[in-house]
């Protein structure tokens, strides 16, 4: 009898991990949730990660130079030996050297180890570096831009299906509507209060209210598939989600978010780093100018037969360019622009900034005025119909009075959800412009 009760107990806790799965997925996603999913999944931000790390092995790659290099090497050789003289020597000397041409042979057989370390080359590897470390902060600076553009999308497309889900209730309200004034004007045409004409000019009406309808449901189903690419899921996925579409932030001065933006923008920091990135150019082309000083060794076994026979060696190298043909000249030169115009991109690049915050707060300021002036609006409209209504109940009104009172409520619900949209990505873009996350 124990099994049975064993077996229920385990289809009770099965069923209850079920459920609870079922739930997690049934709950709304809040922005901060959809934040999470595009971190997980976005290949836009697995591309800036993937490119700050070829970034890092660049540096390496730059830095090799000052470690020593160590190699090994083994050949084998079998060839003939038939004597031929080299240039220099004298005729008499090849002539006794000589002794004809056989398809004799002997095998040659070398192995050994080659050890060099760059001692001082004036700059030329300390200018790589520092090229290789602000193209490292380069990398790290385009990567954190990504990931606040990506943020960006994904709030601008999670608004976007709040936004669609309000016009789609607000269009919905409208056919309701419409669909009750209509059954109404029937009922007074059958009892000749009303004439015909009125019938037809609502029948216009709801079918208006309704292509509104489906239009809006498309959008949404748009808006749906763009939040969910901007997440870097499939584009038919679909989900619920919290609703703060009428969520309001008070706004700082302006001159906040453009010091801010100055500061933390990345893609000014980015800018930043050309300008060292050029330095270290320049240092590396001073370098040409001056001598390198290279230490090698060696250790070989060779000969002709086994056993091998050891030697060793080390020396010093000094090399100094003396005449190039005006190219180190020229490639000083050509640094020194390049740092120029580094210099004016960055100053180029903090005017347009300052233009874009200027112009993202003054649009969310607009978007704010404009959520307050639609709201009075809407409630007037609603107003309005609710008047427009009993005056029609009661025969003083007539049906374009009606109607227009139908559209005007319509309209205006729609310019409500519409000014809250627009507040959400201008307060959005506001943020991202002056060089933070968007918020949550």
């Amino acid at each position: 009898m124990g099994q049975p009760i064993h077996s229920r107990a385990g289809f009770a806790a099965l069923a209850l991990l079920v459920a609870s799965s079922l739930a997690a997925q049934d709950k709304p996603l809040s922005l901060a949730d959809c934040y999470r999913l595009a971190e997980q999944n976005q290949p836009d931000l697995a591309t800036a990660e993937a490119e700050v790390h070829v970034a890092e092995a660049h540096l390496k790659e730059r830095r090799s130079p000052y470690f020593p290099h160590l190699s090994f090497g083994a050949t084998h050789n079998q060839q003939t030996y038939n004597y031929s003289p080299t240039p220099g020597t004298s005729p008499t000397i090849a002539g006794l050297q000589y002794n004809g041409e056989r398809w004799s042979n002997s095998p040659y057989y070398y192995t050994g180890l080659n050890f060099s370390q760059n001692i001082y080359d004036f700059g030329l590897t300390r200018g790589s570096v520092e090229r290789g470390k602000a193209e490292l902060a380069q990398a790290q600076e385009n990567r954190d831009r990504v990931h606040q553009e990506t943020l960006l999308n994904v709030r601008n497309g999670y608004f976007s299906v709040l936004a669609a889900q309000a016009l789609v209730q607000v269009r919905q309200t409208a056919v309701q509507d419409q669909s009750k004034h209509l059954d109404q004007i029937n009922a007074f045409f059958q009892v000749g209060r009303v004439p015909k004409i009125d019938v037809t000019r609502q029948e216009v009406q709801l079918a208006n209210a309704e292509l509104d309808l489906v239009q809006a449901q498309s959008d949404l189903t748009v808006a749906q598939a763009a939040l969910a690419t901007a997440m870097g899921l499939p584009v038919k996925n679909t989900y619920t989600l919290v609703d703060v579409l009428n969520a309001a932030k008070a706004l700082d001065a302006v001159d906040g978010y453009l010091t801010e933006a100055r500061t933390l923008r990345p893609d000014l920091r980015a800018l930043r780093q050309a300008i060292n990135a050029a330095e270290g150019d320049i240092v590396a082309a001073r370098s040409n100018f001056k001598p390198r000083l290279n230490f090698s060794s060696f250790a070989d076994f060779q000969n002709l037969k086994f056993p091998l026979i050891w030697n060793l060696g080390f020396g010093e190298s000094l090399l100094q360019p003396l005449l190039t043909g005006g190219y180190n000249r020229a490639y000083l030169n050509e640094t020194e622009q390049a740092k120029s115009a580094a210099e004016s991109s960055l100053k180029s690049a903090t005017l347009l900034v300052d233009r874009e915050v200027y112009t993202d707060y003054a649009n969310t300021t607009v978007a704010q005025q404009q959520i307050e002036l639609a709201t009075k609006a809407d409630q007037e409209a609603r107003e309005n119909l609710a008047f427009a209504e009993g005056r029609y109940s009661a025969g003083v009104g007539n049906i374009i009075e009606l109607t227009d009172a139908e559209l005007l409520a319509a309209t205006a619900g729609a310019q409500v959800v519409t000014a809250r949209y627009s507040y959400q990505l201008s307060y959005g873009r506001l943020e991202v412009a002056a060089g933070k996350d968007p918020s949550d």
